[in-house]
């Protein structure tokens, strides 16, 4: 059996203590994360969320992101709260960005320079930037949902429930359930501190993983009809045209899981998931792989990225051009 490295990077304490520092001196807080928001940043706004009112009755926050909360998390206490917007209007004292490799990849909701004084930037992703005043990235990390755990640990409150089953849904949903290779000793015990609080962990897993809609299955098997192997069976390639993306009225968390579906046949090592973007040229793509295959170099061929495991990208051109295009980037690793 491949053992898995557990090299973790030591926590900068000066970093918490200048984040929970910030949070007690701002009064107006705005929360962001990527586009189309996943588990990992919708738990880890929650938590944040949480934790700033908890630390003064006269915060305002306001979490905005592009995309909507996904069904399948819809259920998390704070979740309801959460905005779809295209753009954030006024000003804030902090902002609040989870898992981006730049600002951009919050769609470009709010400008940092004009409405706001201070930007903190919390990601667990390789090859961050450090586009924040604080930056507190710790790539060796399994989840954002991780970092938020530190810094509530730091601030000596004891967690709630609530902010327990947001971190817990954002540790899970980015490991797959324990299952991918980014799951640590760390990650175990953070994982256990959670459920310590009296999480009901079989209704969270009910909740997140067996709750898809008849969409999303029926997605998925017309996903599975058109799947193709290449380089003697070690990629699978998933697409998904845009019209019948339409024609089911598919959402975007209907999507989810679907790339992980070509890795279950043995001897694959790789799979990548392309959706095309109707009324435009672009084409976006998901990829994953098992063990030491590094596709994160696929990703950032085209200007995306992630970890080495699970990395992610827009390709121009149409879905066609795109899958040619991917083929051709995987080519160089196989």
């Amino acid at each position: 059996m491949r053992k898995i490295s557990q090299t973790i990077q030591p926590t900068d304490v000066a970093i918490l203590d200048e984040i929970l520092a910030t949070l007690r001196e701002g009064h107006t807080f705005c929360l962001s994360g990527h586009q189309n928001p996943d588990g990992d940043v919708i738990g880890s706004q929650i938590a944040m969320a949480s934790l700033i009112r908890r630390l003064g009755k006269d915060k305002k926050v306001d979490i905005m992101n592009f995309g909507p909360v996904p069904k399948s998390i819809a259920f998390l206490d704070g979740a309801a709260e959460i905005r779809n917007v295209e753009r954030v209007e006024g000003k804030y004292d902090v902002l609040i960005v989870f898992e981006c490799g730049g600002i951009e990849r919050t769609g470009n909701i709010i400008d940092p320079k004009s409405q706001v004084v201070k930007t903190i930037n919390i990601d667990h992703h390789l090859h961050n930037p450090n586009f924040g005043d604080i930056n507190f990235v710790e790539p060796t990390t399994s989840s954002t949902a991780e970092l938020i755990y530190k810094i509530i640990e730091r601030s000596g409150l004891p967690l709630t429930v609530e902010e327990a089953a947001a971190m817990f849904t954002g540790v899970t949903t980015d490991t797959g359930w324990f299952r991918y290779s980014n799951t640590n000793v760390q990650t175990l015990s953070i994982a256990s501190k959670l459920l310590a609080t009296g999480l009901p962990i079989a209704d969270l897993s009910e909740r997140i993983y067996l709750s898809k809609s008849e969409t999303a299955l029926r997605l998925l098997a017309d996903v599975l009809k058109r799947m193709t192997l290449h380089f003697d069976r070690r990629l699978a390639v998933l697409t998904i045209p845009s019209d019948v993306y339409q024609s089911l009225g598919a959402q975007p968390d209907d999507v989810e899981e679907i790339v992980n579906a070509g890795l279950q046949i043995d001897g694959v090592q790789a799979s990548i998931l392309l959706k095309e973007k109707s009324g435009t040229s672009v084409t976006k793509a998901s990829i994953r792989s098992k063990g030491d295959l590094d596709i994160n170099q696929v990703a950032r061929a085209f200007g995306g990225g992630g970890h080495k495991n699970a990395s992610g990208c827009a390709i121009p051109g149409s879905l066609d051009v795109a899958t040619q295009a991917a083929i051709a980037e995987f080519k160089k690793i196989f």
